[in-house]
């Protein structure tokens, strides 16, 4: 045999004895995306999208899918835990447009043990393109619990293309909130637009409790593209007065002199109301009423006598008004002299 020839075999089985122990050493998994970002175009609102991404191990070892978490208005419905080498495994998610309006980008994230691929970014874009129109599309409460006047908002609801339809029902997020519907009069209807036209009213009852509000309201209707419209719900109920801070607390006080806290009474109402009196139910504690608006806002100084015993202490100040909407506030009141 040439002896080149003979030495080029000798080489080439020397790197095939090497190359293997060192091929079965580094098996590893290795995750392939060829789409990471699926943009499925304008779609009506109200439809559920719905995309498969497809991953692929181009590695020689098992991958794992270990954990998927999805951004919030994106559900992962499914997903292939093992792909096996050269083989291809699916991540399935659903996005829910009922609350969307144009562009949006929901994200999907894919934990895997590939080493060079911990996470993976899956994501979903589209333009919710809305079947169904609502003026003013929104409905913001400021308001005062106890007003004689009921706050109610009206929403002129259409279709941009014409096309006819039905509301079949409102569904309120609260008791306190009502919702009715009944085809749009003449003045109520949008200009130039074709269709049924109706006009949901959303009504804040005064006895509505103090807090924030937040949620929609679900219009539902018979639309063959979209079966529901949903109308945000905003705003606030103030009570009629407010006090801050809401309880006084002293905390550990040493009372070598008289010490002084402050309240701030705010009277939100139409009327003006006046505080007439701040009595407190502690010993040793004195108040005082100081107008900064009189029937709108006050201040009032609660003192500590520097002959107060030591130990805990704990109890009320009542502050009355000349107002039968709220002719007593309580606020507590605690502390402990050492």
């Amino acid at each position: 045999m040439n002896r080149h020839l003979k030495n080029a075999i000798l080489a080439f089985c020397a790197v095939l004895v090497v190359a293997t122990p060192l091929l079965a050493q580094g098996d590893a998994p290795k995750a392939v995306v060829a789409e990471p970002i699926k943009d499925l175009g304008v779609q009506p609102k109200g439809d559920k999208l719905t995309h498969d991404f497809v991953i692929r191990n181009e590695g020689t070892a098992p991958l794992q899918i270990t954990d998927v978490h999805a951004q919030c208005g994106c559900t992962v419905v499914d997903y292939t835990k093992t792909i096996a080498p050269g083989e291809s495994g699916k991540v399935h998610a659903e996005v829910d447009t009922a609350t969307f309006n144009g562009p949006i980008a929901k994200s999907v994230t894919v934990f895997t043990n590939d080493p060079e691929k911990a996470q993976i970014e899956l994501t979903v874009r589209a333009v919710v393109e809305p079947q169904i129109q609502a003026r003013p599309g929104y409905a913001r409460y400021i308001t005062v619990q106890g007003e004689l006047k009921t706050g109610t908002i009206g929403q002129t609801v259409w279709a941009p293309d014409g096309s006819s339809f039905d509301v079949t029902g409102v569904e309120s997020p609260f008791p306190f909130l009502t919702a009715t519907f009944r085809e749009a009069k003449a003045e109520e209807r949008v200009a130039d637009a074709q269709g049924k036209q109706w006009r949901v009213e959303m009504t804040l009852s005064n006895d509505a409790p103090v807090g924030a509000l937040a949620d929609h309201v679900r219009i539902v209707t018979n639309h063959p593209k979209q079966r529901l419209v949903t109308i945000p719900v905003s705003g606030f109920v103030r009570p009629v007065i407010a006090v801050t801070p809401a309880s006084a607390d002293f905390g550990q006080v040493e009372l070598k002199e008289p010490l002084t806290r402050t309240l701030n009474v705010r009277n939100f109402a139409t009327e003006a109301i006046k505080i007439t009196a701040a009595d407190s139910t502690v010993a040793g504690m004195k108040t005082a009423i100081e107008p900064v608006q009189d029937g709108r806002e006050y201040t009032i100084k609660v003192t500590l006598a520097s002959g107060m015993p030591k130990g805990p202490f704990q109890g009320t100040i009542t502050l009355r008004t000349d107002s039968p909407k709220k002719p007593a506030i309580t606020v507590s009141i605690e502390g402990s002299v050492i």
